[in-house]
């Protein structure tokens, strides 16, 4: 795992990821593909619980296989569907980065608000990215760099807006943080 890569606001969130990348194509599904449903339907949040069953259906080992610091490298329309975070967070409890090709609009806004570190708009990424390929991805500045193949590319990365939700590990993190800083002191 790597550090954090820039001092200022964000540096102790760590946007630097070296890892395996895991292809999958696209149209990935957010009920059944990248999480079972049962976990939606049941509003399960807590990470360790995810992280078990991300992608189970597609592989049932795959949470084994991972290490933190991985890719998952994703086609169009990744996590399309319902608008449900239980498998993004699955991915933050796996401790994985996210870059695909697209994504959907209501999995973007949950990307964000699980705090997950991704790029959204990598057009043609897979062409150059096999699987387990041994890459490195700045979420911070959008810099791809395939070190098994030598090819390095720049995307989009998340507005800084944005950036500071993730950092602050997610929406619901960061209201907390921000409700006990306004809340008046105990008496």
């Amino acid at each position: 795992m790597s550090e954090p890569t820039s001092a200022g606001p964000h540096s102790a969130f760590r946007w630097t990821y070296e890892g395996r990348a895991w292809i999958f194509g696209d149209e990935v599904g957010v009920d059944g593909d990248l999480m079972p449903l049962e976990f939606a339907l049941k509003r399960e949040t807590r990470l360790d619980v995810l992280a078990r069953h991300t992608f189970e259906q597609l592989d049932p080992d795959f949470h084994k296989k991972v290490a933190p610091g991985d890719i998952v490298v994703a086609g169009r329309r990744f996590a399309q569907g319902n608008p449900h975070i239980q498998g993004l967070l699955g991915l933050k409890g796996l401790e994985l980065g996210l870059i695909c090709e697209s994504i959907s609009s209501g999995s973007f806004r949950n990307a964000v608000n699980a705090g997950l570190a991704f790029l959204p708009n990598c057009p043609a990424v897979r062409k150059h990215v096999g699987q387990g390929d041994r890459l490195r991805v700045n979420f911070e500045t959008g810099e791809v760099s395939n070190l098994s193949t030598g090819w390095t590319s720049h995307y989009s990365p998340l507005p800084e807006a944005l950036r500071t939700i993730v950092a602050g590990g997610g929406w619901r993190l960061l209201f907390r943080r921000g409700w006990a800083e306004a809340a008046p002191p105990p008496p």
